[in-house]
């Protein structure tokens, strides 16, 4: 008999803490993308990026969460979810497990 109280989760890492997303919620898993800035745009959004022909909002989530900015960002992640039917990329430090 399946658990239905078990959730599975990717966890995800951002100055030092672990976070989860739930595993269903997750699109896709990418390493660091080419973003477009968009002029005007509130601090928290990186930019656009294409992903597979789809113009994607990138969040920087260590400006969306007050954090400090990292002083390499050559290792960023990004995380796709969906939210209101459309993609958005979350910038992250890295990827865990699920």
């Amino acid at each position: 008999m399946e658990d239905l109280n078990k959730h599975d989760y990717v966890t995800i890492w951002l100055d030092g803490q672990m976070c989860g997303i739930p595993v269903l919620e997750v699109h896709d898993v990418l390493s660091r993308q080419t973003i477009t800035e968009v002029p005007l745009a509130p601090a928290a959004v990186a930019g656009v990026l294409n992903l597979r022909g789809q113009i994607v909002t990138a969040i920087n989530l260590r400006k969306r969460l007050n954090l400090p900015d990292r002083e390499d960002s050559s290792g960023e992640m990004n995380i796709v979810v969906e939210y209101q039917n459309e993609p958005y990329s979350l910038i992250i430090d890295k990827v865990g497990d699920v």
